[in-house]
């Protein structure tokens, strides 16, 4: 067997934390990638992993080949970058993990723009709400509410968003606009239930409980339900500016907003130095500062 091939099996079974995602990773079957671990046992005459029905494990053994194999996949990259020196365009394919709903508008735009500033690099965006997928490491780079504890993987804070509300004229015109948020219970308020919140709504110091005829796990549902004058939403600015501009959602209340809720960069630790990643990150975080949105 073909030991390069091989060894990009390992770390794709080690990354992804089993045989079948990291065929999934690699797009080849199963049964593949264990002959061709247990080809990389045989022909080392080491055991590399601890079998279990639930998991795998690496041993002393596996934790060195791997740091190893890493370090040579790194140099090998050197080795194919040579011939690039005379052309410094950034190319490759960064694979981007959303599970923050409200910001995938947003974020689906930047990549846009970033793609359109470096035409050589393609982006491949997930969006889910799955933890799994953060700790099987299928991304370059994710974004999430949630902080990660994991060895092989780094975090750091991103952007801080606030949630306001936002209705749309004719609702405001036929329903009156609320003097404050206690005021919320008089409205149908439209009720996102991914992160748990569901009808509470925090305004820095006060937590109210709100009601309404119509909720979803999805910002996007919800936002149309609001343009639509079905009610009002809870949502941060930058999700809504576009509705904004074109008249279609209305500030209320602008001078109340929720505490500020952190976001956060994911990515495997294999991925920290490298060159594509970072010019994307350093993109976001220039556009964002730019829209006025908080960044860390």
């Amino acid at each position: 067997m073909n030991l390069l091939s091989c060894l990009k099996s390992f770390i794709a079974t080690v990354d992804c934390g089993s045989f079948s995602a990291g065929a999934r990773k690699l797009y080849i079957s199963a049964s593949k990638i264990s002959k061709q671990i247990t080809w990389l046992e045989e022909d080392l005459k080491v055991k590399l992993f601890i079998r279990s029905t639930t998991r795998l494990v690496l041993t002393e053994q596996g934790q060195m080949l791997y740091k190893k194999t890493m370090r040579l996949f790194d140099e090998l990259q050197e080795i194919k970058s040579i011939h690039q020196h005379s052309d410094t365009e950034p190319r490759g394919t960064i694979q981007v993990y959303f599970t923050v709903t409200p910001l995938v508008p947003y974020l689906t735009h930047l990549s846009i723009e970033f793609m359109k500033k470096y035409p050589q690099i393609r982006i491949n965006i997930v969006v889910g709400s799955e933890s799994i997928a953060i700790y099987n490491y299928q991304f370059d780079i994710a974004f999430s509410f949630q902080t990660v504890k994991h060895p092989k993987l780094i975090y750091k804070d991103f952007f801080s968003i606030q949630r306001q509300l936002f209705a749309s004229p004719a609702y405001i015109k036929q329903h009156g606009c609320p003097k404050s948020p206690t005021d919320l219970s008089n409205h149908n308020c439209l009720v996102n239930t991914l992160y748990g919140l569901d009808n509470n709504w925090l305004f820095h110091n006060t937590k109210v409980q709100v009601e309404g005829n119509f909720i979803s796990n999805n910002a996007t549902v919800l936002k149309q339900a609001a343009i639509d004058s079905l009610g009002i939403i809870w949502a941060p600015l930058f999700s809504v500016q576009q509705e904004i501009l074109e008249g279609k959602l209305i500030p209320v209340l602008p001078e109340y907003s929720s505490p500020p809720i952190m976001i956060y960069a994911i990515s495997p630790s294999a991925m920290l130095d490298n060159k594509n990643i970072r010019l994307l990150l350093n993109f976001y975080y220039t556009q964002a500062l730019n829209d006025g949105i908080t960044v860390s």
